[in-house]
């Protein structure tokens, strides 16, 4: 099974500012080695340790590198911009998570329903598991991190609130037009009037 059909928990969460820091190099240089260089040489990500540092850069990078030119340009260009584009990078590395916001989310968030709670990321992640064997294996403590880190990354990303109500997604013209042009699907994960 590749990678990109095996549903993998993300276990770090949405890391804005270091996604921020790191689309800003690629937007210089249009070059990932280069802007690999940059971020390790000057430690811009302000890690404590070069391994620290290599890690964060590792994850950031692999979850911004599914985003095209277009997009990574508009990173910087508001706050929210810069949530919607991280959370579309992280559905696009992840498609346990794509697969979150759009059944679970956007699937809430048409039928009227905005509470989010603990047990719906369990039965989500149960019913998945049924078909995928390393879901089915993760121990208790992962299970809980992953729940944890998802419920994170929505506030982080501005799709709920901290008592884990879903928020109507307003994309910017700009990120909306971007995300078409690369694959109108993407808009799903965004509770609303998208999809």
């Amino acid at each position: 099974m590749s990678t990109k059909n095996k549903l993998s928990l993300t276990l770090r969460p949405a890391m804005i500012h270091e996604c921020l820091v790191v689309a800003e190099e690629y937007n210089k240089f249009k070059d990932w080695s280069q802007v690999r260089e940059e971020v390790l040489g000057n430690n811009l990500l302000q890690a404590r340790t070069e391994s620290t540092l290599k890690t964060i850069y590792g994850e950031v990078s692999k979850r911004l590198k599914n985003l095209t030119d277009a997009e990574l340009a508009l990173m910087n260009y508001s706050e929210s911009d810069a949530q919607h584009l991280v959370w579309l990078a992280i559905c696009r590395e992840y498609l346990f998570t794509r697969q979150f916001a759009v059944e679970v989310l956007s699937g809430y968030f048409d039928k009227s329903r905005f509470q989010l709670y603990s047990e719906d990321y369990d039965a989500f992640l149960n019913a998945k598991a049924e078909w995928h064997e390393n879901l089915d294996n993760i121990t208790q403590k992962s299970r809980y991190k992953s729940q944890q880190i998802m419920f994170k990354m929505l506030v982080e990303c501005g799709l709920a609130t901290k008592n884990k109500e879903i928020l109507h997604q307003n994309l910017s013209p700009q990120v909306k037009a971007v995300i078409v042009e690369k694959n109108p699907d993407d808009l799903a994960i965004f509770p609303g009037e998208y999809h």
